[in-house]
């Protein structure tokens, strides 16, 4: 299942929509019950931005043109099934998506895009500036491949990226955030988005006819569910409890650029280091999944992960 994007979008986003649409995956797997061996590559916040570095944080922007391309032909080299980016392609100008568009065209697996905060902002600013306006997308799907059901979520679909063309999203996400930072919630932030009640009902169904299929469950989002952290989605107790719920073997998001690991139960919550930090750093995976077990082979300063 994939959500198209509208005629409007679609003509508004242009060349960008690419990054937004589902290809083939999976044509070369016979349907199975039994989980058999996928491979796929990981890449979380690239961030590219034609801007100077931020000492603060340590983001070199233009850097990661240079750090795309080495990942890129690194996976290139490898037997992979897709590539996922887990957000954030781009830091803030909608011109940037030109820059980065060749290089994941050089990319000869299948790529996945889940949408990130500041891609949602570029998306959101460039499409409220059409005549009429035109809604952030809602970027949320799931397929199935080799015995696994892999779910993407959007942690954008409450925040404040929705734009005037998404009705009354905006201002709920506001009252959502005061609500959350009135409880002093560390992860009531406003670079920080949720899953509304729509998609939530649809996380559950999906999760549900994966059970039902008897499919290992991998999940993809752009921010955390765990452990603790101020970067996390902010009902990410409830989506986390889903996924505990239905048995779901992981979940890869970024957003948190320093990266992190935590199981709950038999869910691995992983998060990706961000590929912006560091003027040098290339941080990138590869999985392997075989039944239940997972095997993250971390390049550059990414952490390597044997799971079991």
């Amino acid at each position: 299942m994939f959500p198209s994007l509208s005629p409007e979008q679609q003509r508004a986003l242009g060349e960008v929509s690419e990054f937004y649409q589902l290809p083939a995956i999976g044509a070369s797997h016979a349907p199975e019950r039994v989980p058999a061996r996928v491979r796929f590559g990981l890449l979380a916040d690239p961030q590219y931005a034609d801007a100077d570095p931020d000492p603060t944080h340590a983001r070199y922007y233009r850097h990661s043109l240079t750090k795309l391309a080495q990942a890129i032909d690194e996976l290139n080299r490898q037997s992979l099934d897709f590539v996922v980016t887990l957000g954030d392609l781009v830091d803030r100008h909608w011109s940037s998506y030109a820059d980065i568009l060749p290089l994941y065209r050089r990319l000869r697996h299948p790529h996945l895009t889940v949408m990130g905060n500041h891609d949602a902002d570029t998306l959101s600013r460039h499409l409220a500036g059409q005549h009429p306006p035109v809604g952030l997308p809602k970027h949320y799907f799931h397929f199935a491949c080799a015995g696994y059901r892999f779910i993407a979520i959007d942690g954008n679909d409450l925040s404040l990226y929705c734009n005037q063309a998404n009705g009354d999203e905006q201002p709920r996400a506001r009252r959502m955030l005061a609500e959350l930072q009135a409880q002093g919630a560390i992860q009531a932030q406003p670079w920080n988005g949720a899953l509304g009640d729509t998609q939530l009902d649809w996380l559950e169904q999906t999760l549900r006819d994966a059970r039902e299929q008897r499919e290992e469950i991998i999940v993809f989002g752009h921010y955390p569910l765990a452990p603790e952290d101020r970067h996390n989605l902010w009902n990410h107790q409830a989506v986390a409890a889903l996924l505990l719920r239905y048995r779901a073997r992981a979940y890869f998001g970024g957003h948190q650029h320093a990266g992190g690991h935590q199981r709950i139960e038999g869910t691995d919550f992983i998060t990706l280091k961000g590929m912006v930090d560091g003027a040098r750093s290339t941080p990138f995976a590869v999985v392997e999944l075989c039944g239940k077990a997972l095997t993250l082979h971390g390049y550059g300063t990414q952490n390597d992960l044997a799971l079991k």
